[in-house]
């Protein structure tokens, strides 16, 4: 009988040390892991504060990619560059978002080269046209974008587009069809070419017309430009043989069974309106 509590007691003490024996085993490798995770951290802290401080990533180039009418000074005015800068701190969605603060700026990137190069890429707009409401001017690029006040210093050789803007609102669609027929004469070796056209007009009375930079009137309507210019090819021929001064005249084509040639501007709406050339 004592024998057999014996044998009982003896796998109980043997199970108690197996189960200490694990947990110590456990916890051992609990502490290890904590100390190896605490260990790299603090290498990693450590690295990172050293990258921070080391000369190596300091900024020593910018490169600027796409400006044309903004100077690679002022892009990096707008970015905030400034020495000494490290370029891991380089906030660089910010940077592109300053840069795209400038009118001229249609996007902005901004990214670096290992170690110590910024590069920055930069979308200007173009000017296309300017676009008259009230007594001011605003620039639009070929999206019907209106994206700046045109102001003394703004270099934009481009028409102008008066009666464009109703309620208020610039009108993409009268927008649009003005800068299809652009598109059209600047691939077209009639006149007038595209250099030549200073003044687009849209009206109740007149729709579609044009002034040219001799002052020459043309009323156009809004469709079939091609067929028109072709006619006032012949209209334009017929009076320099008959030695007339174009300048100052007026044409309308918008009926497409006859022409009507008139000395002076006085289909102009200019004339009707009472108002006055702009002046860029």
């Amino acid at each position: 009988m004592k024998k057999s509590l014996k044998s009982t007691v003896s796998p109980k003490r043997n199970r108690s040390k197996r189960r200490s024996g694990a947990t110590r085993g456990e916890v051992f490798r609990t502490l290890v892991i904590v100390g190896f995770a605490g260990l790299l951290a603090f290498v990693m802290v450590y690295a990172y504060n050293f990258a921070l401080c080391a000369d190596y990533f300091q900024l020593k180039y910018t490169t600027i990619r796409g400006c044309k009418r903004i100077s690679e000074e002022e892009i990096k005015g707008l970015a905030g560059i400034s020495f000494p800068l490290n370029i891991l701190t380089a906030n660089q969605g910010k940077m592109a978002r300053a840069i795209e603060g400038n009118p001229w700026i249609r996007n902005a990137s901004v990214g670096m080269e290992l170690p110590d190069r910024l590069i920055i890429e930069v979308a200007e707009r173009d000017a296309a046209a300017l676009l008259k409401k009230g007594n001011d001017l605003y620039i639009v690029d070929r999206d019907g974008v209106v994206f700046k006040k045109f102001e003394a210093g703004d270099s934009a050789d481009v028409p102008v587009l008066t009666g464009f803007y109703r309620d208020g609102d610039p009108q993409s669609e009268l927008l649009e069809k003005a800068f299809e027929f652009l598109d059209y004469l600047s691939k077209s070796d009639c006149f007038p070419r595209i250099w030549n056209v200073s003044e687009i007009y849209v009206d109740d009375v007149y729709d579609f017309s044009v002034v040219t930079d001799n002052h020459l009137f043309l009323n156009l309507g809004f469709e079939d430009y091609e067929k028109k210019l072709k006619r006032l090819k012949k209209v334009m021929a017929d009076l320099a043989r008959r030695g007339l001064d174009n300048r100052d005249m007026s044409i309308d084509l918008v009926d497409s069974s006859r022409v009507v040639v008139q000395q002076g501007n006085g289909l102009s709406p200019k004339n009707r309106t009472g108002d006055h050339e702009t002046k860029i």
